[in-house]
């Protein structure tokens, strides 16, 4: 009996508007869970009219049984589907998944998320809304209002999601993403065909973070959708954290620091850097109080610091015309906060320890300064549009 997924496939060509779904679902020992989910899927897409949805389950040769479980329910169930492979880690399980549901399955939106039941299958009807509405790549988020983490998770646990996160948020530069590390998303399948040989590198949970970035550095409209997240109740984890952390700081040092717009950040900054000091010690020479004259210095590499972002650092979301001064004078302002942190910082240095340690002191303000900086720039003077 031919597939429903090919049977729809051939409509599509002959006219019909829908799009063709497919939902992955990477498992390693998920017997325990992946008939609740199964059932679960089946019922949350009831509520989807225009789209025909197929779910793949993308097995990593469990040795628990949970190909069985599968190949079982499939036998009354003909829009589930299963492949398998040698466990090679979440990244690869999920490249594999979209090469099949995008090559195989003809597939015009992929749907990805855990096998745990950590994620509720009813929004996948609200995924689908966005995609309908515009948006090119649909995240559910827990950080954004309405979504959340569980409340039982210790401190230290939700300490790492949330710090982790903000590091990935800031550190690529696209802040009006609120969750990167979360499985729960739904894409166009353009964005796979373009990615598919860059994402050949990435094996484990980084995936996640890496794919997304890539969509969005390809033109990628971003959308959320809040999401309630739950802790599993059968099975076990199977992020190893020290390797998942090295990895996820290592990929955005890579992109921000080297390749990325921290990067260029980080060199007009140090232009800045050169001005600021350059003004300071000329004006402490000619006998002005270390504060006013670290204030002076900072004014200087402002005025240098907008140019050469808006024409360099941030060339892609560059300010023009009639928007320039009044941006500057934005950025000004905002710029205050680093020269109140930077000039602070020298006060109370030479305050305390006195005045012959006014440079370790503007030193630290400046690095202060720095981090307030970047962050002010990416979220307001060059802040990317929401969908």
């Amino acid at each position: 009996m031919r597939k429903p997924w090919k049977i729809f496939s051939i409509i599509g060509e002959n006219g019909y508007k829908g799009m063709n779904v497919v939902v992955i679902v990477p498992t390693y020992n998920e017997r325990e869970n992946i008939l609740t989910l199964l059932k679960a899927l089946q019922e949350s897409v009831k509520e989807v009219k225009t789209h025909r949805v197929s779910f793949l389950v993308v097995d990593d040769t469990s040795p628990d049984g949970t190909k069985k479980v599968v190949e079982e329910y499939q036998k009354s169930h003909e829009n589930v589907s299963i492949i398998t492979g040698k466990k090679e880690g979440l990244g690869k399980a999920l490249l594999r998944g979209m090469t099949h549901a995008v090559e195989k399955m003809h597939a015009d939106v992929v749907v990805q998320m855990d096998a745990d039941l950590s994620h509720d299958p009813k929004h996948i009807p609200e995924f689908l809304k966005k995609i309908d509405e515009g948006a090119d790549f649909v995240v559910g988020s827990r950080y954004i209002p309405q979504g959340s983490i569980p409340e039982n998770w210790g401190l230290h646990r939700k300490l790492f999601s949330v710090v982790g996160n903000a590091v990935v948020r800031f550190g690529l530069g696209y802040t009006h993403v609120h969750d990167w590390t979360g499985g729960y998303r739904a894409y166009k399948k353009k964005f796979y065909e373009k990615a598919k040989m860059e994402m050949q590198a990435y094996s484990g949970y980084v995936f996640q973070i890496a794919f997304l970035h890539k969509a969005m550095k390809n033109g990628a409209r971003v959308a959320e959708v809040p999401i309630q997240f739950t802790d599993r109740m059968y099975g076990h984890s199977k992020i190893a954290p020290s390797e998942y952390i090295r990895n996820v700081l290592s990929y955005v040092f890579t992109q921000s620091i080297i390749q990325g717009t921290f990067g260029k950040f980080a060199v007009v900054g140090t232009i800045g850097f050169i001005i600021n000091t350059v003004v300071l010690l000329l004006l402490v020479r000619l006998g002005l109080h270390p504060a006013l004259s670290s204030a002076l210095g900072a004014e200087m590499a402002i005025i240098s610091n907008f140019i050469l972002n808006n024409q360099w650092t941030f060339h892609e979301r560059k300010i023009k015309g009639n928007n320039v001064f009044l941006k500057f004078i934005q950025f000004n302002l905002t710029s205050l906060g680093a020269l109140g942190l930077q000039s602070g910082t020298v006060y109370l240095g030479t305050l305390i320890f006195g005045l012959q340690w006014y440079f370790p002191s503007y030193i630290l303000g400046v690095g202060i300064g720095l981090i307030w900086n970047y962050m002010m720039y990416s979220l307001v003077i060059w802040k990317k549009e929401k969908v």
